[in-house]
């Protein structure tokens, strides 16, 4: 077996870790100390680096399994709701319009994840690469593989994704145009820019790019500065059955490729 390499990697042994997947990583050093595993045919280490031209040659069978983990069960309608929300998909990853509702991930209390059911929906193993709320709605990604998602989650550390939200206030901020700038009991920085914007019949509607990405950073600053988003029950105690707040758009360059994805938020937002 032959894998050409496109970019440059740190170690042989963590990139054929991400590259395989379900393959541990004690197996995969012990094939390099062997030299089961070569770089360009030739002897190499676990910790030799690889850079973009290189092929690294394999001498072994691996039985490799590809299975998905979750068993859940969507019935036929429901599965159609959630395959209409995918925006667009290749190899290496997948965009869908999420539904407000639904947590990215399990937790102690949630058994069933959006992840479980597009891994159901797709047929194909995911990896959580950023996240959503619960309540929010709107673009998001998931990785198809580990490599995939160790780059694109690279992308979001080094603010290399660009992120917009839209929301809708009961209140309105004193300028149209702004940066916010807070910080959450961590003494983390929050950072954000927002424009008033028209959007249907909602009269305090806010485009967001966020230069930080914290755990519920939107909410939590638009609450400390005294304009806190329509639905939001966690930070203001809001009674409306819905959080207006949506991941309008996400713009991105990954492998040399441009990507910007974008939904309709006035169909988000009713």
């Amino acid at each position: 077996m032959q894998i050409k390499i496109d970019q440059s990697y740190k170690r042989l042994d963590k990139f054929l870790f991400q590259y395989f997947e379900s393959i541990p990583l004690s197996l995969l050093q012990r094939l390099i100390r062997k030299y089961k595993i070569k770089i360009n045919n030739k002897k190499s280490k676990a910790n030799s680096s690889l850079i973009k031209g290189d092929v690294v040659y394999i001498y072994y069978k691996f039985e490799i399994n590809n299975e998905l983990s979750n068993t859940i069960k969507l019935n036929k309608d429901k599965k159609k709701i959630f395959k209409d929300h995918i925006i667009f998909q290749n190899d290496d990853f997948i965009v869908i319009n999420k539904i407000d509702g639904y947590s990215v991930q399990r937790g102690s209390k949630i058994f069933i994840s959006l992840k479980d059911i597009y891994e159901n929906v797709i047929k194909h193993k995911l990896y959580i690469v950023h996240r959503l709320d619960k309540d929010t709605s709107g673009v998001m990604l998931f990785a198809k593989n580990r490599i995939t998602a160790s780059k694109i989650s690279s992308l979001f550390l080094n603010n290399q994704i660009k992120k917009f939200y839209i929301s809708v206030t009961n209140n309105k901020f004193n300028k149209n145009t702004d940066t916010l700038i807070n910080y959450n009991s961590d003494k983390k920085e929050l950072k954000l820019a927002y424009r008033k914007i028209q959007l249907g019949n909602h009269e305090n509607c806010y485009l967001i790019k966020l230069f930080t990405g914290k755990k519920h950073q939107i909410r939590l600053q638009f609450y400390l500065n005294k304009n806190p988003i329509i639905g939001d029950k966690k930070f203001s105690g809001n009674k409306f059955n819905k959080l207006l707040l949506c991941s309008y758009k996400i713009i991105f360059k990954l492998d040399g490729k441009f990507y910007k994805f974008k939904i309709n938020p006035n169909k988000i937002l009713s």
